[in-house]
């Protein structure tokens, strides 16, 4: 290990009570999508007193914020370490955003005191509402990230994972519209809506076995009818596509549009499609950045486990679609713990979730450090940013 990664991991040892105090508040005070109000302010005062200057708003997202070492000019090439700190209804921190925000802290606050004077191109960007708010999109769309070259954060998880599959998704509401009347006296003068939505989710489920192994479809009914003796002139349901590429995403979307549109006619009804904005892409992966911290990894000696093959959707899918990005898993409990729940929430205080936590300080700030000093690196992962746009269907 050259020494300044040394300085990095000695860096983040000597602020750990300080990270640790960051997840901890996080987790006793849960915000959802777009409330994240005491996280942001807490993690704000946290780097001013650490040396950065904090814009609060950025992107014109009122939780979001963009920090940078105060007193460096900002620099290109620029890496954007991410914090997310949004937290579940319910159970709070059960996806672990309380860890990956300390972790990015800490991430940004060592790389700094290693470069010194020439850390202008460190950020730390605090992205709000990843759980269905797709903040990161507001952010792009918001031109944070216009002035930034590679983005990076890590997530716990029950392995160590590196380009763990995340699927583009689209949410959207069915709302099929029909024409009362009573169901015993006179069933001629209805039109049955929870007909049609029966008869859409019927064609929905026969597609599935024509998808490939990498799509899902799932949905539930959200509005069935009022009475069993009223023939339902509303019925609406929520449902989700997903698919690893975004024409394949587009393409299953269109067929389940197909199954609506056909069972609306079949009764003599219609419906209204509703797409809730923003769709999440799925993760375009950049290898050369995923060797980078795979390297790091093996000078901490942690070793990259087999991906199990579980996926799910995520914001820093879009985001990896409009910069290269790297979005790798550490572990801190075992499999028998799932994600989004009270367990894994407390798992992420736990001793091996504090530990994991520096860890992934350590290996974003070490692999940031490679990205800003090796332009061999920047130019591999650049190609490599290139050519996963053909694989991922982009226009």
């Amino acid at each position: 290990m050259n020494e300044p990664k040394q300085l990095i991991e000695k860096e983040v040892e000597a602020m750990a009570e300080t990270l640790f105090s960051v997840s901890e508040f996080l987790l006793h005070n849960p915000e959802t999508a777009y409330q994240e109000f005491k996280a942001c302010e807490h993690i704000s005062e946290v780097l001013r007193r650490n040396g950065f200057a904090v814009e609060e708003g950025a992107g014109d997202v009122e939780t979001a914020f963009l920090a940078r070492p105060a007193g460096c000019k900002a620099t290109r090439p620029a890496v954007a370490l991410l914090a997310e700190y949004d937290a579940l209804p319910k159970i709070g921190h059960g996806c672990g955003h309380n860890l990956i925000a300390a972790a990015g802290v800490g991430a940004a606050l060592a790389l700094t005191r290693v470069l010194g004077e020439n850390a202008g191109g460190v950020a730390l960007v605090g992205t709000p509402a990843e759980e269905g708010g797709g903040g990161k999109v507001r952010l792009i769309k918001g031109g944070v990230f216009a002035n930034m070259d590679a983005a990076m954060m890590i997530h716990p998880g029950q392995y160590n994972i590196i380009g763990k599959g995340m699927l583009g998704r689209i949410k959207f509401t069915m709302a099929f519209h029909g024409r009362t009347a009573h169901a015993a006296g006179s069933p001629d003068q209805g039109i049955n809506a929870l007909d049609a939505l029966v008869l859409a989710y019927n064609g929905i489920n026969s597609l599935r076995q024509h998808l490939r192994p990498d799509a899902r479809i799932h949905g539930i009914i959200t509005k069935g009818g009022d009475a069993p003796n009223i023939i339902p002139d509303y019925t609406e349901a929520l449902f989700y596509v997903r698919a690893e590429t975004i024409d394949y995403r587009e393409e299953i979307f269109n067929r389940v549009l197909n199954c609506a549109t056909s069972a609306a006619a079949a009764v003599g009804g219609s419906v209204d499609i509703h797409v809730h904005e923003p769709s999440t892409d799925p993760m375009r992966h950049n290898h050369a950045l995923q060797d980078a911290f795979i390297a790091n990894m093996g000078l901490l000696n942690i070793a990259v486990d087999k991906d199990p093959g579980r996926t799910g959707s995520s914001d820093m899918g879009n985001l990896s679609q409009y910069m290269p990005a790297i979005h790798p898993y550490l572990a801190i409990c075992d499999d028998d713990i799932p994600s989004h729940s009270t367990a894994f929430r407390d798992a992420t205080v736990s001793e091996r979730g504090k530990a994991a936590l520096l860890k992934g300080a350590k290996l974003l700030a070490m692999t940031a450090y490679d990205f800003l000093t090796s332009e061999n690196l920047r130019e591999q992962i650049t190609k490599d940013f290139a050519a996963g746009m053909s694989s991922q269907g982009l226009h």
